[in-house]
């Protein structure tokens, strides 16, 4: 369960390592190679929440079934 609190950190600390890569000069990193990393990163972070969301399931529990905004409690 603390993976699954930790996964949005994570993913905020990943997305904000291009703002420490060198805007001018020797070195500098392409606008197009960092939206690859963004968007590399977001697809990770959902293949990491959909791995923690299967491996976090009890054995033999099923997802409660939504009925949509009309179901009474």
């Amino acid at each position: 369960m603390d993976a699954a609190r930790v996964a949005p950190a994570l993913a905020l600390i990943l997305w904000s390592i291009p703002m420490l890569w060198p805007q001018t000069g020797e070195g500098t990193v392409s606008s197009a190679s960092a939206l690859i990393y963004i968007f590399a990163v977001w697809a990770g972070v959902i293949l990491l929440t959909w791995g923690l969301s299967r491996f976090l399931v009890e054995p033999g529990e099923t997802a409660p079934a939504d009925d949509g905004p009309d179901r009474l409690p």
